[in-house]
């Protein structure tokens, strides 16, 4: 019989889910890791000009490969709901009988809705990565049954890299390859922008590397993400995706007056705060609000003749335009979130491609994230101990992953935008499930005002009272939470004893199991 453990944060959930025994979330100042990073092996065979490296079929392709039951194949989303990658290489797989496949990618979105025919016949066996839209709400009411691990970017990457979670075969999309077999996202009829995921992790730890491509050139390549000393093979397809549908979900989405109202409480609590300073560093995104508040933080650095130091994380045009108007020198971009991004990083020397791993990895020498001033992230619900859900609605349903959520929060200075209630209330005693820890969360604001961390630290303290000073609207959690609820009522979600999804937190401990859910 499975012993139950309990967590720092006061979840409970079986010690050994899916046959993995899990050690419990223990608290931000709390992380270990032991071992070494793994290494792949060298190729049995001497790799001479007459070695067959590239081919165009997928069938060509998978008849060199390794194929076996079990295997475990990975993908990076970099093309989001653009992608054309992943579907036709598990379709090819199950034509060769190949079954309980791990699907190790970066993330899954509505377009990937297809997979569940591939998990309903045995084909995919489980899932460790992002779960985002249908799939993931296909997951949670068991109308499909697939073991899933959810990690955020850096978390995902540490696994990698320590063996949790091998890859015997990462197709990486590329737009444009040369004839040596170096892969870039920077140009190509389907340019995507950076190669922030597998750079440092999948095309180094991985067994096998495919460089998937639409575009094969025949002189050398100027910007290389990915060299060919990694590259095993190449797939030339007719189409890796379509990069205008990078922007889905709430990316670009444009921001009501109320969130308008938030980006520029964000903006009000950075000036304030203490630390918005030269060369102070921020943790951009691509959502409305984030928008939003990069607009009311340049104009407030304009008035205030304030230079930055980077802007880091999923970059948009808001971001470039800041950095070619001399905001700040730099841009560090682990993934490109629009067409104008895409072409200041191939043109702009000062708009430089990094990894995730050097972005957001807990255990590597010096994560940007930690050395970042501010960061600014959404949540569907957060409750009196600043716990934060992305991953489920109310209800319990499963409809996104982690993302970089986790890893970004632990930036000096980590603020949590949302409004005070929806359809249903934004801040509740408990969250459904915990997504990141509250422990790594300073700020709250909403629309009903700004809530700080009730655990006090020095740095938060410092801040409590230079708001009050500058008189911004400060209200305990609790207020917020009562303020929510006179809104809208708060619902009960019913789940079953089945655990569907584990949410792992970047160091490789547990947060939270989620439950499949009765309706």
């Amino acid at each position: 019989m499975t012993t139950d453990i309990t967590n720092i944060l006061g979840r409970k959930f079986p010690e050994k889910v899916f046959n993995r025994v899990l050690k419990p979330y223990k608290g931000i100042h709390n992380s270990t890791i032991a071992g070494t990073r793994v290494g792949t092996a060298y190729q049995p065979t001497y790799v001479s000009r007459k070695t067959k490296r590239f081919f165009d079929s997928v069938e060509a392709l998978l008849d060199v490969l390794p194929l076996r039951n079990g295997m475990s194949i990975s993908f990076h989303h970099a093309l989001r709901n653009g992608d054309n990658i992943v579907l036709p290489i598990v379709e090819a797989l199950a034509s060769y009988g190949i079954n309980n496949i791990t699907l190790a990618t970066t993330a899954l979105f509505p377009v990937h809705t297809p997979l569940i025919e591939f998990i309903q016949s045995g084909v995919i066996g489980r899932i460790e990565g992002s779960v985002n839209g249908p799939l993931g709400n296909a997951i949670s009411r068991e109308e499909v049954k697939v073991p899933t691990i959810l990690r955020s970017h850096g978390g995902r990457t540490r696994a990698v890299q320590e063996g949790s979670l091998p890859v015997d075969v990462t197709f990486i999309a590329a737009s444009a390859c040369d004839f040596i077999g170096n892969l870039t996202g920077m140009i190509g009829k389907n340019a995507f922008g950076s190669l922030g995921y597998p750079l440092e992790t999948d095309s180094l730890y991985a067994n096998i590397v495919v460089g998937v491509t639409d575009t094969v050139i025949n002189e050398p390549l100027v910007h290389v993400s990915i060299p060919s000393s990694r590259v095993d093979y190449v797939l030339e397809v007719d189409k890796i995706g379509d990069p205008e549908k990078i922007a889905s979900g709430s990316l670009g989405r444009k921001p009501s007056p109320q969130r308008l109202g938030i980006a520029e409480t964000v903006v009000q609590v950075m000036e304030h705060s203490g630390y918005l300073n030269d060369g102070f560093n921020w943790q951009a995104g691509a959502g409305g609000m984030s928008l939003a508040a990069s607009q009311y933080l340049k104009e407030l650095m304009a008035d205030k003749n304030i230079h930055g130091g980077y802007i880091f994380g999923g970059i948009a045009t808001n971001s470039v335009k800041m950095l070619e108007e001399g905001l700040f020198t730099a841009i560090y971009d682990a993934q490109s979130f629009d067409l104008g991004a895409i072409e200041s990083l191939h043109r702009n020397e000062n708009h430089v491609e990094i990894s995730i791993d050097h972005a957001y990895n807990p255990f590597n020498k010096a994560c940007i994230a930690l050395n970042t001033d501010f960061t600014v992230l959404g949540a569907t619900e957060i409750d009196l101990n600043f716990n934060v859900n992305v991953n489920t609605f109310s209800n319990g349903l499963l409809n996104s992953g982690i993302g970089g959520h986790q890893d970004a929060a632990r930036a000096k200075v980590s603020m949590i935008v949302v409004p005070v209630a929806r359809k249903v209330p934004s801040i509740l005693d408990s969250v459904t499930t915990v997504s990141t820890p509250g422990d790594s969360i300073d700020l709250i604001i909403t629309d009903g005002g700004i809530a700080l961390n009730p655990h006090p630290t020095p740095k938060r303290l410092r801040i409590e009272k230079r708001l009050r000073k500058a008189k911004l609207n400060l209200r305990t959690i609790n207020e917020l939470k009562e303020e929510s609820h006179s809104i809208v009522s708060p619902i009960s979600p019913e789940f079953t004893s089945d655990i569907t999804t584990l949410v792992e937190y970047r160091d490789g401990t547990y947060l939270d199991v989620i439950y499949s859910i009765t309706d």
